[in-house]
């Protein structure tokens, strides 16, 4: 017999015939809930999720649909209990987000011949985000925001979302009638290459739009494209000037025709308060410090006790027990959110090594300026002789690892902007690793982007391949001096994720063979800045052939239905650092990702930019006839990443454990399982 909840609307209802009787209602949805995941889930992967009633009412029945125990009245008392306390939209349940009702059609006089009008909003902002659907054909469409009263008239800013001028930004000033007088042109957002924006606006069909406006920030987003930050200049010191209405510019004329649909307005001074921590009862947690030193982390037995050590930033972290912290260089401290702008720390990326030698593990630590050696001062007190062995380095993940098979490590990565990006590995001279490091080209140069970079052997030949956003590169027999043969592969789709190079692409990229078909497939985000975790099957045809079939992990929320986690109820964007082990020792290599929040600071220039700094591992498991599953685990739900994973047995039980450093600190996660 087919489940049937009550909805939203009959929900609130009920409630509001209901009120002062909640006394009566039953009080074991708690209970019920851990009851009816058990099976199939740990309970945080539901409660740290803040939904609608409909979308709980949703989710509810994709767990009975999916085996999940419950008769109708446990059913109904769940879906009470979700609401009630991880809802959005409960009379009960504060909530940032304003539906349509509120807003008013004005006129704007009949100048020129023109019947253009305004859909207006009665409540006054000062930052928000606006987001809804239109269609526009052959019409000028745009926001007019921070609207105020300017003695028998009015003025505000207005944002260009349709016509000839999209996306520029102007001060305008109306009359008492709501016609135009005068505007002022203050400029238009960049796109993420800081070059003029190429707005993706469809002439048939619906325009999804998001609108955030911050302080100073103007960010726009069309279809998923997003744009930089548009600074609007100085708020006027009458702090009275610096908020105001919103209004949709409405067109008039014959020939135009404008239609809008799911308006939403977020008050982006107002936010949820922060998120109960979560652990998942398999890890144990051990926080290093909660100030943010570095987005990079590793591990080695630093001071040569026989226990690993905790190497992120400026320090090392003995342990077992992590409570001393040893400064390598100097330490400084990077404010996550800088005028709500993202800063970066000079510690993007570790690699622990004993490059000279002498039996002591040394740091190198990457960031844009380039590569950093730190030599070990076998036990003495005091800060580590540093040496610049590399100049500028722009692969946001880095890679460290033998790819030229002579049994060291190299760095792999990539150096130059734009057009002129390289693919490249560099090579210290081992008799004397602080001289500047030899550069080994490996691709021609273009606009390749900076994120998303692995290694591994693709085809076959036992030699070790460079795998990037854009196809992967073939290395050539040894002794060949020329570039490496480049495959293209669809590992990121800029137009799926809604970046453009070089924000394109994932992060760490592995080559691991995911169904067990013998063939090495490849696992990556897709957007390190976007949406989407996937892996690509590798096909090979009869002549040799390599093709690749994408596998959507996880995606953007609207698109849930290609996802292939079997619990669809997990999302997060910005998977910036990925790791692959074994977590649960059944033999598998398993994905571990997480949320990097803030990466750009308080001014939503990222998708989902508010959301809790989650840190997951997703299970796989192989099924019959090469088919696999990715089965979400929260680890926990206010640590996030930054710009690497280390993934190492940390206290010799056998177990891999987890290493995570960005702007929530820096932490342990002890695996238990």
């Amino acid at each position: 017999m087919k489940r049937v909840l009550l909805s939203a609307s009959m929900l609130l209802a009920v409630l509001t015939s209901a009120a002062g009787q909640d006394s009566a209602r039953p009080t074991n949805g708690a209970q019920l809930l851990q009851r009816t995941c058990k099976g199939c889930h740990d309970l945080h992967v539901v409660t740290s999720a803040r939904k609608t009633d409909s979308q709980w009412e949703l989710t509810l029945n994709q767990m009975l649909s999916r085996g999940a125990k419950a008769t109708d009245q446990e059913a109904e008392i769940i879906f009470n209990y979700l609401c009630d306390n991880f809802g959005v939209d409960r009379a009960a349940q504060p909530s940032p987000y304003k539906s349509a009702p509120g807003w008013h059609a004005e006129s704007a006089g009949e100048p020129a011949g023109s019947k253009d009008g305004w859909l207006a909003l009665d409540k006054t902002y000062e930052d928000f985000a606006l987001r809804f659907s239109f269609q526009c054909q052959g019409c000028e469409a745009g926001l007019l925001f921070r609207i105020n009263k300017t003695g028998a008239g009015s003025a505000g800013i207005y944002y260009s979302l349709a016509g000839a001028d999209v996306n520029t930004a102007y001060r305008v000033a109306r009359d008492g009638e709501g016609r135009e007088l005068s505007r002022q042109r203050i400029g238009s957002p960049a796109d993420q290459n800081f070059h003029v924006a190429q707005i993706p606006l469809k002439t048939s069909g619906w325009n999804t739009v998001e609108i955030f406006v911050r302080g100073k920030a103007l960010i726009g987003v069309f279809n998923d494209y997003r744009t930089e930050p548009l600074d609007l200049g100085e708020i006027a010191s009458d702090q009275a000037r610096a908020y105001g209405s919103l209004a949709l510019r409405l067109p008039g004329g014959s020939k135009t025709e404008l239609t809008v649909k799911d308006i939403t307005v977020e008050d982006l001074t107002e936010r949820f308060a922060l998120t109960p921590e979560i652990t998942n009862e398999h890890f144990k947690q051990r926080k290093l410090t909660d100030l943010f030193y570095s987005e990079g982390i590793a591990a080695g037995d630093i001071n040569r006790d026989g226990i690993k050590d905790v190497v992120a930033g400026p320090f090392y972290y003995l342990g077992p027990d992590y409570r001393i912290a040893k400064e390598i260089y100097h330490s400084e401290t990077y404010d996550p959110s800088l005028h709500n702008r993202g800063t970066y720390t000079d510690s993007f990326v570790t690699y622990v090594y004993d490059f000279n030698g002498d039996q002591w593990p040394d740091v190198l630590k990457i960031n844009f300026d380039g590569a950093f050696l730190y030599l070990n001062p076998r036990g003495e007190s005091r800060h580590w002789d540093a040496y610049k062995v590399i100049n500028n380095v722009y692969a946001e993940t880095p890679q460290f690892g033998d790819i030229d098979g002579d049994g060291r490590p190299e760095l792999i990565m990539c150096q130059g902007k734009g057009p002129e990006i390289q693919y490249n590995y560099a090579k210290p001279d081992w008799s004397d690793p602080t001289k500047p490091w030899t550069i080994h080209l490996i691709s021609e140069k273009g606009n390749w982007g900076h994120h998303g970079l692995g290694y591994g052997d693709i085809n076959g030949d036992g030699r070790v391949d460079l795998v990037q956003t854009s196809g992967w590169w073939e290395q050539p027999p040894a002794g060949t001096s020329s570039l490496w043969k480049f495959h293209p592969a669809p590992f990121s789709e800029s137009e799926w994720t809604g970046m453009i190079r070089p924000f394109a692409g994932g992060a760490d990229m592995f080559v691991y063979d995911v169904n067990g078909d013998g063939l090495p497939d490849v696992i990556t985000s897709l957007g390190a800045h976007g949406w989407g975790l996937a892996w690509f099957e590798q096909r090979r045809a009869a002549d040799g052939e390599i093709s690749w079939l994408r596998h959507l992990i996880m995606g953007k929320p609207g698109d849930r239905q290609s996802w292939e986690e079997t619990d669809k109820d997990v999302e997060f964007s910005e998977l910036h650092a990925l790791a692959l082990a074994d977590i649960d020792g059944d033999g598998l290599k398993d994905i571990v990702t997480g949320k990097r929040w803030w990466s750009h600071g308080d001014l939503n220039s990222a998708p989902d930019a508010q959301s809790p700094a989650v840190l997951y591992w997703f299970q796989l498991v192989r099924k019959p006839g090469r088919q696999v599953q990715f089965v979400p685990h929260l680890i926990n739900n206010n640590s996030g990443v930054g710009a690497q994973i280390a993934a190492e047995d940390m206290n010799g039980d056998g177990k891999v454990d987890i290493l995570t450093a960005a702007r929530k600190g820096a932490f342990v996660f002890l695996n238990q399982y």
